[in-house]
C-alpha cells in the first residue's frame, strides 16, 4: 500500500501533469482534477487487492467524489471490502441495505452489519444500529438501547448521535420531552456539519417549538441542510413554497427543490416531483420525467412507488422489461408494501405468472411472503399463513411420517 505522504505527491503530480499546457487551473478545474487523481489512485489501489482502498472507492461512487455516483457498484465494493475485514465499510453496506439504496432492501442482515460494525467502534454504524432498534426495523422494537447508542455516539462528538439524540427529546421517548434541549443537540449536530441536524432545527423553528417561531431562520436552515446533501433539507425547502409558509407559494421552486430531494435519495422527494411532474398545482405535466422521478423513488426504498410501477408495468402505462413487473413487486415487498407480498405469496404458492414473466411454484417461499404480510399487519396475509400451515398438518388420527 502507498504510504499517505507518497499517495499525496503521486495526487498533486496527477494534477499538476493534467494542467500542462494550459495557461492557468480555476481552482474549480483544480479541485476537480484533484478527486478525479484521488478516485483513480484508489481505483488502482483497490484493483490491486488493498481492500482499504475498496471501502474509499466505494465512497466516491457513493457520494459521486471524482466519478458520476452509481450506488449499485458503492454497495459492490462495500461487500468486498466488508468480507476483508473493514469495519466501516460493513456500516456503510449495512446503512445501505436497511435503506434499500442500490440494492433490495434487507433489514436483517443490515442489523447484523451494522452490530458487528458497531462493537468494532464504527460509531456511525451504532447510530443506525440504534435507528433500527427505535423503529424495530429487522430487530425487535428497544428505543432504551437506541437511546444509550445515541448517548455513547454524541457523548464521542458524534454529530449523528447527537441529532438522533435530539429527536428523542423533541418527542420525548425514554426522556422527558424537553424542546431546548433538543434545539441544542440539534444546534451542535449542524454547526458539526451534519446536514440532518440542521433541517431539524429548522423544524423548530418553524413550529416555534425550543426557539422562536421565524420562516426566515427556518427556510436558511434547510437550504443549508439542502446544499450540504440533506435531502431531508430539499424536500422541507420545497414544502415551505408549495405550501407558501413564510413565503409566496412557487411550483416551479417546490418542484425544483423536489427534484434536488430526490437526487440525493429522498423518497418523499421523488414521491412530490412525481405529483407535480404529472401537472399537478397548475404546472405542465412532462410524463418522462414523472416516470425517471417514480422509478428513483422505488429505488430509494418506497414501497408505493414500487407497487405503483408494478401496477403501471402491468397495465402497459409504463414500458418495462418482460421481468419489470415482478422485480419492482419484489421490492415493493421489501421495502414493506403488504399487499405486494401477499401478491407475491400467492403467486409462490400456486405458480403463475407476471405479465410475460413466468413465477414457478414455490411453497417456502409462499409461506415467507404471508408471514411478512402479516408481520406488517395484513389480515388477508396472517390468514394464508395460518391456511397454508394447517395443510402442514397430517389428517387427524395419523402420524406424521419421516
Amino acid at each position: 500500500m502507498l504510504e499517505p505522504k507518497v499517495a499525496q505527491v503521486t495526487v498533486a503530480v496527477a494534477v499538476a501533469a493534467a494542467c500542462l499546457g494550459i495557461a492557468a487551473c480555476s481552482p474549480t478545474d483544480t479541485v476537480k482534477e484533484s478527486k478525479r487523481a484521488e478516485f483513480r489512485l484508489a481505483e488502482a489501489n483497490c484493483y490491486g487487492g488493498e481492500l482499504d482502498a475498496c471501502g474509499q472507492l466505494a465512497q466516491r461512487y457513493e457520494t459521486g467524489q471524482g466519478v458520476d455516483a452509481d450506488v449499485m457498484k458503492a454497495g459492490v465494493l462495500y461487500e468486498e471490502a466488508c468480507r476483508g475485514g473493514d469495519q466501516s465499510a460493513c456500516g456503510r453496506l449495512g446503512r445501505m441495505l436497511r435503506l434499500g439504496v442500490g440494492m433490495v432492501r434487507d433489514e436483517r442482515r443490515a442489523a447484523d452489519l451494522l452490530s458487528v460494525a458497531c462493537r468494532g467502534g464504527v460509531l456511525p454504524a451504532c447510530v443506525q444500529w440504534g435507528v433500527m432498534h427505535e423503529m424495530g426495523v429487522g430487530v425487535s422494537v428497544n428505543t432504551g438501547l437506541a437511546l444509550r447508542l445515541y448517548k455513547t455516539a454524541c457523548d464521542e462528538k458524534d454529530a449523528a448521535g447527537c441529532s438522533h439524540l435530539g429527536e428523542l427529546y423533541e418527542r420525548g421517548v425514554e426522556v422527558k420531552q424537553d424542546f431546548y434541549r433538543a434545539a441544542e443537540l440539534y444546534g451542535f449536530a449542524c454547526n458539526a456539519g451534519y446536514p440532518p441536524g440542521c433541517a431539524h432545527l429548522g423544524t423548530l423553528y418553524e413550529g416555534g417549538n425550543g426557539a422562536p417561531r421565524d420562516y426566515g431562520r427556518a427556510m436558511g436552515l434547510y437550504e443549508q441542510a439542502c446544499n450540504l446533501g440533506a435531502g431531508s433539507g430539499c424536500l422541507l425547502t420545497g414544502l415551505m413554497y408549495h405550501r407558501g409558509t413564510g413565503v409566496g407559494i412557487d411550483e416551479v421552486k417546490a418542484r425544483d427543490q423536489f427534484v434536488k430531494a430526490c437526487n440525493v435519495g429522498h423518497a418523499y422527494g421523488c414521491a412530490y416531483a412525481v405529483r407535480l411532474f404529472e401537472g399537478g398545482s397548475g404546472l405542465p405535466a412532462d410524463p418522462v420525467q414523472a416516470e425517471k422521478h417514480r422509478t428513483r423513488g422505488c429505488l430509494y426504498g418506497s414501497a408505493s412507488m414500487c407497487f405503483d410501477l408494478y401496477e403501471r408495468c402491468l397495465s402497459g402505462t409504463a414500458k418495462c422489461e418482460d421481468n419489470g413487473p415482478w422485480r419492482f413487486l419484489n421490492r415493493a415487498c421489501a421495502a414493506g408494501h403488504a399487499t405486494a407480498c401477499v401478491q407475491i405469496g400467492r403467486l409462490c404458492e400456486k405458480g403463475g405468472a407476471v405479465g410475460k414473466f413466468s413465477v414457478p411454484q414455490d411453497l417456502p417461499r409462499a409461506r415467507e411472503m404471508y408471514k411478512r404480510a402479516c408481520r406488517f399487519g395484513d389480515v388477508v396475509g396472517c390468514e394464508m399463513n395460518r391456511t397454508m400451515s394447517l395443510s402442514d398438518c397430517p389428517p387427524e388420527g395419523k402420524a406424521a411420517t419421516n
